[in-house]
């Protein structure tokens, strides 16, 4: 047997218990955390027990001492090593001292799982005139009333308290982290009286009187507890009466044949179905009132996995790290928590591959590790080992055991019975949403007297009425107040009493997270390779090309009616327009939905998708309509210069408004459709009347319905525009005498103007609609 091992940091000794891996670090949630500026990285090195003990995982640019020896290897090996020696590991960013003793564990050696809610103790601060609030970071400058805080959501200075007169104070949310909540809400700032509390991260205010704050400080551990939950879906029970609790470190699983509610039950924890009865309490936190701070400690990993194949791994998780991270999160700091991360979860050597040549085991840990960059107390998962292979399913069951190990609560729904490997208690639902079991897994099969768990599948779900709901001293915290059932109430928290003037916070960190998702979008454009883009740019180079094989050799210029062709040509260059800016966007929203919806469950709003996606998108179609023109006008020449225009301004002018027009269109056919299919046929539907009516094939004479309904098209202001600028009445006088083509510096506005009208209705429509399918509440 390997001989007992225990490692001292700056006094604090932590005893190795072998099968545990220790993380060695300053992340809060390390097992051997380094204080102060001890703590060069979040987690610098693991240590494991394989045959002996062995340290490793360090970063790259890492120098490592044992003893009076440098190692050069990437993993130090602590077998034989005398007692008293020192591991010594330097970073540029600082160095941490490990202090190794031998000999038999202390008798507090014995790990004990978390408890629920356990906090890290309560703790009095004194406040000044201005004490800031914020993450612990060396680099956080100097204050003389400071409170730092752990927690990867929390910005270095997260919140203010101002002192503005006896017995008051302005708090004020600095608007990088994920929130200053009072009362449960977001809020930008509030008054702050004694007896008041608000929460930053995982810690509790209290202003106990003036000058003096209170801090209860609540550990990742949490309990979660269910109280007679009963939802609807559809006008019909989805869950009924449903009550259990799983303490921290805790595995759940939730079986039951298809219609018994199991992704009810998580909908209804998501805040994503209709809850007529019962609460949910997490850490203190009751759903009822405190949904905007609880749902930052959910973690949802959905069956399918929704990421973006065409990246890498570390693009989607960096991606990812910016989004849901504090926003002053440094880079290296960023990376460092990313790597740690997949290093736990074992794909830290997969980072660099794209994730559509991942194997579906790896696919399935990347979508994991997207959930733990957050931190979340409660990690729910939705058919985690779907799809997979009998050996890829173990090594998943295993390493969700390990993350319950190390303090997270764990609730998965699976059909796969066989993998129960490390569950702690299993709840089992009957169509319409009934429990009918909740208990350690060893008991379901005699509970019910069933052969196999196949079987009693089989039972429940052709014959519901048989089986018998869930025994009350299992299910029922009225009739058994203790651990398997009981549903706590807010654990001793101090309440925040009333607000006497608050402001809620709107949706956190909009701009931050419009310029994230615009360079992810851009990222999402350079994976598609040289190929994909040439094809835009050839869409345009052929729009040209046919507008200008068409036009007459005077192309859009002339001096009088001897130029008929000008406006076919200009016809085909709307067109083109038209075309373009439709195929970039209407299948973007839609094929990314399910992205979409998970990045929504972790705060990222409607907004920042639609504008980044309009953003970008505007870019590559006015690139579109400039390669368009280009080729035309390398053919034929331009119109003659009015306004003070030159000939290719006026010629990309309305075509740039055209394909930006278009393309607002075709986000609102992405956000509408709830399928590729019918956003193709939407997009058809839009590219025929966009062409029938534009003013070219019949004469659009200012009544009728297809008068109107052409003042909502693209085209038809487009090629107004167009035509106006270019003069065409005058060139062709056998062209439609259409009001809207008057040759006019006024008419020229507004057909542009309508342009642009159209196109913050379409992008504030596509919000709307985006919005209104996120939130079905």
């Amino acid at each position: 047997m390997t001989d007992p091992l225990t490692i001292e940091v700056d006094g604090t000794r932590t005893p190795l218990v072998q099968g545990r891996t220790y993380r060695v670090g300053g992340a809060p949630d390390c097992e051997i955390r380094l204080p102060g500026s001890a703590a060069p990285a979040p987690v610098l090195a693991r240590i494991r027990h394989l045959h002996h003990w062995t340290v490793g995982g360090f970063p790259g640019d890492a120098r490592i001492w044992l003893g009076d020896a440098e190692v050069t290897g990437a993993v130090v090996h602590l077998r034989d090593v005398p007692d008293g020696t020192d591991l010594v590991i330097s970073t540029p960013a600082g160095r941490a001292r490990l202090h190794i003793l031998r000999g038999a564990p202390l008798p507090e050696a014995r790990v004990p799982r978390p408890r629920a809610d356990d906090d890290a103790g309560s703790r009095t601060h004194r406040l000044g005139e201005v004490t800031v609030i914020g993450r612990e970071d060396a680099d956080a400058g100097p204050h003389e009333h400071r409170i730092a805080i752990p927690g990867w959501g929390v910005a270095v200075e997260q919140a203010t308290l101002k002192h503005v007169a006896p017995g008051q104070y302005h708090l004020r949310d600095g608007g990088r982290g994920n929130g200053t909540f009072v009362d449960g809400r977001a809020v930008s700032w509030a008054r702050i009286t004694p007896g008041m509390s608000f929460s930053v991260g995982r810690s509790r205010f209290t202003l106990v009187r003036d000058g003096e704050l209170r801090e209860r400080r609540f550990a990742t551990a949490a309990t979660l507890s269910v109280w007679r939950l009963s939802a609807e879906h559809g006008g019909g029970p989805a869950l009924r009466d449903l009550s259990f609790t799983v303490g921290p470190g805790e595995v759940l699983a939730v079986l039951g044949p298809s219609g018994a509610g199991k992704s009810s039950l998580f909908k209804a924890l998501l805040g994503e179905l209709r809850v007529t009865h019962g609460r949910v309490t997490l850490q203190g936190l009751d759903s009822r009132t405190d949904f905007d701070q609880l749902r930052l400690l959910l973690g949802f990993v959905p069956q399918d996995d929704d990421l973006h194949r065409t990246l890498t791994a570390r693009q989607v998780l960096d991606y990812a790290a910016r989004l849901r991270l504090a926003s002053d999160t440094g880079s290296a700091l960023r990376r460092a928590h990313v790597d740690a991360v997949c290093e736990e979860l074992g794909i830290a050597d997969r980072l660099d591959v794209r994730v559509e040549r991942l194997s579906g085991g790896q696919r399935k840990r990347v979508s994991l590790a997207l959930e733990i960059l957050g931190d979340p107390s409660l990690l729910m998962l939705d058919e985690p080992t779907s799809g997979l292979d009998a050996g890829a399913a173990r090594e998943v069951m295993r390493t969700l055991r390990g993350i319950a190990d190390r303090g997270r609560t764990v609730v998965l729904v699976t059909h796969s019975t066989d993998q129960l490997v490390g569950v702690d208690k299993v709840l089992v639902m009957a169509p319409g949403g009934r429990p009918v079991f909740f208990g350690p897994p060893g008991e379901v099969l005699a509970a019910f007297e069933a052969p196999d768990f196949p079987s009693l599948m089989v039972r429940i779900g052709s014959a519901p009425e048989t089986v018998p709901d869930a025994p009350r001293t299992l299910a029922d915290p009225d009739t058994r107040p203790d651990d398997a059932g009981r549903a706590t109430a807010p654990a001793d928290t101090p309440s925040a009493g009333p607000v006497t003037e608050a402001k809620r916070r709107p949706g956190g960190r909009p701009l931050r997270r419009t310029a994230v998702l615009v360079r992810r979008e851009l990222a999402l454009l350079h994976a598609r390779g040289p190929a994909a883009l040439a094809g835009l740019m050839a869409l345009a180079v052929l729009c040209g090309g046919f507008a200008a094989l068409v036009a007459s050799d005077q192309g859009l210029a002339g001096t009088g009616p001897d130029n008929p062709k000008a406006v076919q040509a200009l016809n085909l260059l709307l067109i083109g327009a038209v075309l373009c800016g439709q195929a970039l966007t209407y299948s973007n929203v839609v094929s990314e939905f399910t992205i979409i919806r998970r990045e929504f469950r972790t705060g990222v709003s409607p907004g920042p998708v639609i504008a980044s996606k309009f953003l970008v998108h505007t870019l590559v179609g006015t690139a579109q309509a400039g390669v368009s023109v280009a080729v035309f006008r390398w053919i034929r020449p331009g119109p003659t210069p009015a306004f003070g225009l030159d000939a290719t301004t006026m010629t990309v002018l309305p075509l740039v408004g055209t394909v930006v027009c278009s393309m607002a269109l075709g986000l609102l056919i992405s956000a509408t459709a709830d399928r590729l299919e019918r956003a193709v046929t939407l997009a058809t539907v839009a590219s025929v009347c966009q062409v029938a009516l534009n003013g070219v094939p019949f004469a659009l004479d200012g009544s009728g319905l297809p008068y109107w309904a052409a003042m909502f098209v693209p085209g038809r202001w487009g090629l107004a525009a167009a035509a106006a600028l270019t003069d065409v009445r005058r060139l062709a006088p056998d062209a439609a005498a259409d009001a809207l083509w008057e040759h006019g510096g006024r008419q020229v506005l507004i057909d542009l103007g309508m342009l642009a009208l159209l196109t913050a209705v379409f992008v504030w429509a596509s919000w709307l609609v985006l919005r209104r399918r996120l939130r079905p509440l």
